[in-house]
């Protein structure tokens, strides 16, 4: 008798969703578009950040953006989920300084655009 193959799905690729509160609202309308684009690729969001001061500050001097790029680098998440590009910065310049760390992490940031 042959032996039996294990039905035990794939680990579905994991991602870390980040928003930027612009105000005292939270980014709903953000998440769910997130959370939309996750699943259509079967995605899990292991990791939801909500960052109050994205506005105040650079990508490197953001605790939560780099909590999300400690997800990466500690393997529990292959990829920094995104709203919009200028969610890390609206600067091109800086948008690719941090792309690149997260590329080093061997991760990617991914912008959920519509489908």
């Amino acid at each position: 008798m042959p032996p039996t193959k294990s039905c035990t799905p794939a680990p579905k690729f994991r991602v870390v969703a980040y928003l930027a509160k612009n105000n005292s609202a939270f980014p709903e309308r953000e998440l769910r578009m997130c959370e939309s684009y996750a699943a259509t690729f079967n995605w899990d969001i292991s990791l939801i950040v909500v960052d109050d001061e994205a506005d105040a500050k650079g990508p490197e001097h953001r605790p939560m953006l780099q909590a999300a790029l400690q997800r990466l680098l500690d393997r529990r998440a292959g990829a920094i989920l995104i709203p919009t590009k200028a969610t890390i910065s609206p600067i091109d310049g800086e948008f690719n300084e941090f792309a690149e760390r997260v590329e080093k992490a061997s991760g990617f940031i991914q912008i959920a655009t519509r489908r």
